[in-house]
């Protein structure tokens, strides 16, 4: 994957949980009731919410992570090392949530999406390891 590839894949991620995080932050009832077959009282469980925004708030750190990354080359190694093993988990996090009737299919939808990106995220960093190695061999390669 080149670099213009994995310029626009990280924004497309940082798009995907910058709008997750906004839209389950903004209607915490309509999220729980499209995602999950059990329906917590959200508004009456402070501990829940606490929990609930905290997520929401990683997730859009994450996008911000993505963002900076995209324009940032020099870290683009440790987000995506990170960012793919977090999406990867999430997928394996979704999958038990349907699995144990808790989260409808809908759930996995995402969950699916998040573990494409993982795999996105694996091939973008072999792909930039392996061109550093190149450049190294050839004596072109600078520290960024």
């Amino acid at each position: 994957m080149n670099e213009t590839w994995i310029k626009r894949m990280l924004l497309v991620s940082a798009a995907w949980n910058i709008t997750g995080g906004v839209t389950s932050l903004a209607d915490p009832a309509n999220h729980f009731a499209q995602m999950y077959s059990v329906v917590p009282a959200v508004a009456d469980d402070a501990l829940l919410m606490y929990f609930y925004q905290c997520t929401w708030i990683n997730v859009l750190a994450w996008g911000g992570a993505y963002a900076l990354a995209a324009f940032w080359p020099a870290s683009r190694a440790a987000v995506l090392a990170a960012g793919g093993a977090g999406k990867a988990m999430y997928f394996v996090a979704c999958a038990a949530l349907v699995g144990s009737g808790v989260g409808k299919p809908l759930v996995l939808a995402f969950g699916l999406g998040d573990l494409l990106m993982a795999a996105l995220f694996a091939w973008a960093l072999l792909s930039q390891r392996r061109r550093e190695r190149q450049q190294r061999q050839e004596g072109t390669w600078r520290a960024a």
